[in-house]
Formats: structure tokens, sequence, C-alpha cells
């Protein structure tokens, strides 16, 4: 099944990187830390944001989402 949904512009699409980058890996750091102590929360901080870069880069380059067309 295939979406045809209308990309974001180019500002928004940025943004949503920027948050997809910085949210999850400072949050998941954060309350690792709480509830796992200093050295394993950061461990799962590192975990996620690896996952978070491979995201923001397959949005990026595979999905197009650097190029301006707007």
């Amino acid at each position: 099944m295939k979406f045809n949904f209308k990309k974001p512009n180019f500002i928004i699409r940025y943004l949503i990187i920027a948050a997809i980058l910085v949210l999850p890996p400072i949050l998941s750091t954060h309350y690792g830390a709480i509830y796992l102590g200093k050295n394993n929360g950061v461990l799962l901080g590192f975990c996620v944001g690896i996952v978070c870069v491979s995201f923001a880069c397959w949005k990026l380059f595979i999905d197009g989402w650097r190029d301006d067309e707007d």
C-alpha cells in the first residue's frame, strides 16, 4: 500500500529532524539515569541516539528531505 503524503515545507522538515535528533536522546538519557543509574542511563541515551541518527539520515537521504522544492 502506497501513501501519497505531501512533504512538509523546508523549514518544518528541518525542525522535525532537529527534534528527532535532540529530544529522544536527551529524554532517554535523563529518565534512564533516574531509573537505571547514571552509567546505564548514558548508555541508553547513546543507544537511542544511534536509532535517531539512522532515522534522520533515512529521512534526509532516502526520502529526499534535503531538497528544497518550495
